[in-house]
């Protein structure tokens, strides 16, 4: 069963929402300004708050009321987050609250899609009650599906790079597509005053996760995790930047591949201060982008491997970890004639038609998920 709510969650009289069991799973971004407080502590004062599930790595268990409130931490290894049984054996309904940043890799999807996956396979009658929000990175889709062979805990299953779609959207589209029968409802992104009153970005997303203008490189400047050059996590620009202390002398504004008129590209340096290259000066280049023309993030992140690929000596792709059957590039990049192109074994003209017909392909199959239809989803040409 599934339904499409237009009234925010505070609203809503299901029997089970007011009187039953409730087990939240969220992050910092589900802070509600109209509210001035996380969703979860109302719940907490009626008595009726089981628990609260929260990303690894995130700060809200660190909440004032946590010896109050009983978080959990949900582990996230090579196969995405986890969940089993005993998790939810008190519970009545499950409610999901998260920023997500419409980027496949990002944490809010994979958690989604596993947990609906985890109902599914586990033949669970728990209803799931997921809040909207708006994507910040918009209705544009980027990129290729990850095929199975690639599977991990960087993705979705047959879902492009950047999708456009919102995590409600996403959340229909993985439930129809396993055909799961437990009651899912979507509460409409725009019933909320949430995102009238601070933007999506404002709370910070995850860490390194930093401003307005990270939407608008994320999906393409996170692959430079599959390497050893820095996408500038651990600065005050993270995404904005990339380099390393072995591309001093390397000259990327000689390839061909090097320029798109979506951004300005200025050579720069930075020490980061935490991760890749701790401490240590990166010499690389920052990304501006132009106010005139439409920026394809991915296409451009794959050209810049490509360049840094054929231009030094020193550049490598991240080894297959013990215990991973891919490796960091195989899980992100997700797609054989992508990961050709980064190593050069494909022209920059076939991997730009497969990319343009995969992301006509998505476009299509996801219209029939959107619930939001006056905002339709769109690819740059």
């Amino acid at each position: 069963m599934f339904s499409f709510r237009t009234t925010e969650l505070k609203r809503q009289e299901d029997i089970l929402l007011n009187k039953g069991n409730i087990s939240f799973i969220c992050n910092q971004s589900s802070w509600n300004p109209n509210i001035r407080e996380y969703p979860f502590e109302e719940f907490s004062r009626r008595g009726n708050l089981v628990s609260v599930f929260v990303p690894s790595g995130d700060t809200l268990n660190h909440h004032p009321l946590s010896s109050k409130i009983p978080f959990k931490s949900i582990k996230r290894d090579i196969n995405g987050y986890a969940f089993n049984i005993e998790d939810f054996a008190k519970t009545d309904a499950i409610i999901v609250e998260m920023q997500d940043a419409g980027c496949r890799y990002f944490g809010a999807p994979n958690l989604t899609a596993n947990l609906i996956t985890f109902l599914h396979n586990a033949d669970s009658t728990l209803p799931l009650y997921i809040v909207d929000r708006p994507n910040p990175s918009g209705r544009l889709v980027e990129g290729t599906p990850l095929t199975a062979g690639y599977r991990s805990g960087f993705g979705v299953e047959t879902v492009p790079h950047r999708y456009g779609l919102t995590l409600g959207e996403l959340a229909y589209y993985v439930y129809q597509r396993i055909g799961a029968k437990f009651p899912l409802h979507i509460i409409s992104a725009k019933c909320s005053p949430i995102s009238k009153l601070v933007m999506p970005w404002s709370i910070p997303l995850a860490e390194n996760y930093g401003n307005f203008f990270t939407s608008a490189f994320y999906t393409g400047q996170y692959l430079w995790k599959a390497t050893n050059i820095s996408n500038a996590e651990g600065t005050i620009r993270p995404y904005e930047m990339f380099g390393a202390p072995f591309l001093q002398d390397v000259d990327f504004e000689s390839h061909s591949l090097f320029k798109d008129d979506g951004v300005y590209v200025r050579w720069c340096s930075f020490i980061p201060h935490s991760g890749l290259h701790k401490e240590r000066v990166c010499f690389g280049y920052q990304l501006l982008l132009t106010p005139q023309n439409q920026y394809h993030e991915l296409s451009h992140a794959l050209r810049l491997i490509r360049c840094a690929n054929d231009l030094s000596t020193a550049f490598q792709f991240n080894k297959t970890e013990e215990g991973q059957d891919c490796s960091m590039a195989e899980m992100l990049i997700g797609d054989k004639e992508l990961l050709d192109f980064t190593q050069g074994k494909l022209s920059w003209d076939e991997v730009k038609e497969h990319i343009k017909l995969e992301e006509q392909k998505w476009i299509k199959k996801a219209k029939k998920f959107l619930l939001y239809e006056e905002e339709p989803l769109f690819r740059i040409k």
